[in-house]
């Protein structure tokens, strides 16, 4: 087997997800309230008081190519990091926060195996070669490693906000998917019209999304920002094996407890949906995911002792 390991910038190439194209969603909006009702919905008086918000982050350290017999084979030289942030919103000031979880994992995706040690990265297996591919595998590593750490956190929590969608992450107590942009819009006519007429700290009814994957769902208003139109809206989502009443009790708690979360425009630029949490454990996230520098440099000594050498080499 002859590695060889690309010369320019991995992160030039990093397209993690690309936003659906896929036609009108299949929804079920009477879950909550008959669509004929729809309103915004106001949060509840109190709410919970401790918050578990986990993230994840990953990079492409390295593209590597792998020849044998003639053929040639892409991988992918990843990092990927998670973390759980605990939140005490009892505190005098200003909700208080504590990192209380992280994990750090590193692997070399690739359709074959390299059939040699390579270094800090692990051989993990892509189902093919295709370039999406590798960074599909490489999304779910990161994405096993977020439930990971949240199983060791989350049993405490009142409530706990998994950043990016809830999909195979459902299995833990209390716990929704929290997703800041939007590629599409989920509803049509006047119930999308509702969405653009909620104030800071409303929702929408809890509804039934039937596309791709089965999962409640509803839109909530974040504070900070103008009140009109998508400005400062984050969607939620809840496990589809709950209850109607459970899912509801769901979206009643985070419309309760995350607008004190919201980030401040002057210092994020994705305020106010990029929770004050989540921005503060990504960049602890990026720092531990170490110097892209060195482990390129890693990636490259270990190509030269995986073979006897190869194109570009």
């Amino acid at each position: 087997m002859q590695i060889t390991v690309d010369a320019w910038d991995p992160s030039f190439a990093d397209n993690p997800e690309s936003p659906s194209r896929s036609n009108q969603a299949i929804v079920n909006a009477g879950v909550e309230l008959e669509p004929a009702d729809w309103r915004p919905v106001d949060a509840p008086a109190s709410g919970p008081r401790r918050i578990v918000v986990v993230d994840g982050v990953r990079r492409i350290d390295a593209r590597v190519e792998l020849f044998e017999d003639g053929e040639r084979w892409p991988g992918v030289c990843v990092s990927w990091a998670a973390g759980a942030v605990a939140c005490d919103l009892d505190g005098h000031a200003s909700p208080e926060a504590a990192v209380v979880e992280v994990a750090v994992e590193r692997g070399l995706f690739a359709a074959v195996d390299p059939g040699a040690d390579f270094g800090r990265y692990p051989f993990r297996k892509a189902e093919s070669a295709d370039p999406g591919e590798l960074i599909a595998t490489a999304q779910a590593a990161m994405a096993e490693l977020e439930a990971k750490v949240s199983s060791l956190v989350t049993m405490d929590a009142e409530l706990s906000v998994l950043d990016g969608p809830l999909r195979g992450r459902t299995r833990l107590p209390h716990s929704v998917g929290y997703i800041k942009s939007h590629h599409r819009s989920y509803l049509q006519g006047e119930l999308n019209a509702v969405v653009e007429r909620l104030r800071p700290g409303q929702r929408t009814p809890v509804f039934h999304l039937m596309s791709g994957w089965p999962r409640y769902t509803w839109y909530l208003r974040l504070p900070g920002t103008s009140s009109r139109g998508w400005a400062g809206i984050a969607r939620l989502e809840a496990a589809d094996d709950l209850s109607e009443e459970a899912a509801i009790a769901l979206a009643d708690a985070t419309a309760a407890s995350l607008p004190p979360l919201g980030s401040a425009a002057h210092k994020d630029a994705r305020a106010p949906q990029n929770l004050t949490p989540i921005a503060g454990l990504e960049r602890r996230l990026k720092r531990m995911l170490g110097d892209p520098r060195l482990l390129l440099r890693s990636v490259r000594a270990a190509s030269l002792e995986t073979g006897d050498g190869g194109p570009g080499r």
